[in-house]
């Protein structure tokens, strides 16, 4: 009998840690919190002030070439640093292009986006995939190419170059970080 009570015992108080445990808020992590954080910090990126009194965000658009701004639409936000002397880019045509991808992140003193996050440079070959209708998040989980980078590539010609801000929704990354893709149209099939 003393050994079924120490097993009655043993029992109750694992499951009374295991019921504190579950209910500990701390351990939760709220997505839509992340999503407004992601949005601040973001904010901040495009409104950090440079030495001349222009924002990131003007700063930007005042070196780019020509500026896509769809913010308040899908997220993105483009500037083209070079046009390209290509076709532009239809739907359903393979394309390669190769990138530099950097999050934007909040070190101690500033928001920056030195925080890198991949490339495909100096790989043998660039990253190609069939352009797909926007927003077609089946597409692009097939094709591995998120959505934002899809849409930006729609927006350029063949060896055109552009830098691109994509919050994470369209960015394809896993965690709430918004991406800069440094990105160069290659290849364009015909």
């Amino acid at each position: 009998m003393k050994k079924y009570n120490k097993y009655i015992q043993l029992l109750v108080i694992a499951a009374f840690v295991g019921f504190v445990a579950c209910n500990d808020t701390n351990n939760y992590i709220n997505p839509k919190e992340l999503i407004e954080a992601e949005q601040v910090l973001l904010e901040q990126y495009y409104n950090e002030m440079m030495d001349n009194d222009m924002t990131r965000l003007d700063s930007l658009s005042a070196e780019a070439v020509d500026t896509v701004d769809h913010r308040f639409e899908s997220g993105l936000m483009l500037f083209h640093t070079k046009i390209g002397d290509g076709d532009s880019i239809k739907l359903f045509k393979r394309v390669g292009y190769r990138f530099n991808a950097y999050n934007i992140v909040q070190d101690s003193t500033e928001v920056t986006y030195e925080s890198f996050a991949g490339t495909n440079e100096y790989a043998t070959a660039p990253a190609t995939y069939t352009t797909y209708i926007l927003n077609d998040a089946g597409s692009a989980n097939s094709t591995g190419v998120p959505l934002g980078i899809n849409e930006a590539i729609q927006h350029m010609r063949l060896n055109g170059e552009c830098k691109v801000v994509l919050p994470s929704p369209i960015g394809g990354v896993n965690g709430y970080y918004t991406t800069i893709y440094e990105i160069k149209v290659t290849y364009l099939e015909q």
